[in-house]
């Protein structure tokens, strides 16, 4: 896997704790400005590596450092998770497909990653993850499934054949189902208050659900539903499906 670090960012500080996760980006910028921007010293932002539609791979923060892509952020408990992971951004303005290239490119850098770093490859997450009422990215069009025939991050079996199952709830509902959900999203590792409450908050963490692990929920309502921070989500029977067999799979034991 040819890597190049020929550019570099000075946006960087110093680790001091192990990386434990990784985190999934699109730029909303064309690849030029993409990397200007990223290793401009006056815009406080960087990633690790850099992805171009083509699938070149460029490192513009060596990893022992901090790199400044994930911001206000929060994961299991953690917060700062700058502090504990390794960023990739991929070249895409963020409402198109990404090239099956720049996949491969994508699935190789983790693979590389987890094994040098002994990452769990649970521990792949995508900025909306991790920063649900701040952001949208890597978006309903990165594969995530391709990355779990890998082994790399969370996935689900459920068979969806029509993104059109029955709501259960809609905002505004609230209740003790309302609270068992909001328990369940967070045993995930979402940072969500137990309010019992289909509140905002709760709008955010089921768009980053759903935008992860069933994006066809989303996809039929448009980009430019999803890309409206005041879009308003429902949970679904198939959503619950999948909430229940991710926390059977790989959080039972919690």
């Amino acid at each position: 896997m040819n890597i190049i670090t020929s550019i570099s960012s000075p946006n960087y500080s110093t680790r001091n704790s192990s990386v434990n996760f990784i985190i999934i980006h699109y730029t909303e910028l064309n690849f030029e400005t993409a990397l200007h921007t990223l290793c401009d010293p006056l815009s406080k932002v960087s990633s690790h590596y850099l992805i171009k539609a083509d699938g070149t791979i460029f490192e513009l923060v060596d990893a022992m450092y901090v790199a400044w892509h994930s911001g206000q952020s929060h994961w299991k408990g953690l917060d700062k998770i700058n502090d504990y992971s390794i960023g990739i951004e991929l070249d895409n303005l963020g409402y198109e497909s990404f090239s099956t290239i720049q996949m491969n490119s994508c699935i190789n850098l983790c693979k590389m990653l987890l094994s040098i770093h002994n990452i769990s490859n649970t521990n792949i997450l995508s900025h909306s993850d991790i920063a649900v009422d701040r952001k949208i990215d890597p978006g309903i069009f990165f594969d995530w499934s391709l990355l779990a025939s890998h082994n790399l991050g969370m996935w689900h079996n459920i068979n969806i054949t029509s993104p059109c199952a029955s709501t259960i709830f809609k905002f505004g509902d609230c209740g003790k189902e309302v609270l068992s959900l909001q328990k369940n999203l967070k045993k995930i590792g979402y940072k969500i208050e137990l309010t019992s409450i289909f509140d905002q908050q709760t709008n955010y963490v089921i768009r980053s659900f759903q935008s992860h692990f069933y994006p066809k929920s989303i996809e039929r309502f448009g980009i430019d539903f999803y890309q409206d921070n005041n879009s308003k989500y429902r949970w679904d029977k198939t959503s619950n499906e999948i909430l229940y067999h991710l926390i059977a799979l790989y959080f039972l034991e919690n």
